[in-house]
């Protein structure tokens, strides 16, 4: 059974928007570790096995090899938003940068899409270095209107 109640067979026919990815419901649950067994000292706690929390315990360890790091996470890495971006990893925007401009001003936006773009290459060379076979491939963006909304 799946952390949210559901069988870990079901697939399609029981998407719900704000569940776990269709790759997680494809290829099944992970099996659940224990929970922490009682008080653990650490050098950094982290909460969260999302993206961020992924990626900070990541260069962490990196920099200081020697930091006993600690990572909480109720259900699974990747279970929330980070494991729902449909596979694919972008510098778009999730919104206007006109809207962005209008409180960071034009070199806050020009230094937010830099930082981006840099993000999608830092993710392939990591995954190179480390050996990973993300099956990435790097290309473009397309935009696409399905109807007048």
């Amino acid at each position: 059974m799946s952390p949210d109640g559901r069988t870990t067979s079901g697939l399609a026919n029981d998407f719900v928007n704000g569940s776990v990815s269709f790759w997680y419901r494809a290829a099944g649950w992970p099996e659940s570790r224990p929970a922490l067994p009682g008080s653990l000292e650490a050098d950094v706690c982290i909460v969260g096995a999302g993206l961020t929390g992924l990626w900070a315990a990541y260069y962490l360890k990196r920099e200081q090899p020697d930091l006993r790091i600690v990572m909480l996470e109720k259900e699974f890495a990747g279970f929330g938003a980070s494991g729902r971006n449909g596979g694919w990893l972008s510098a778009e925007l999730a919104g206007s940068r006109d809207a962005y401009a209008s409180t960071h001003g034009h070199d806050g936006v020009v230094a937010l899409m830099r930082a981006m773009r840099g993000a999608v290459d830092e993710v392939i060379g990591v995954t190179k270095s480390e050996g990973i076979d993300a099956d990435i491939v790097k290309d473009g963006v397309l935009h696409v209107a399905r109807n007048q909304a």
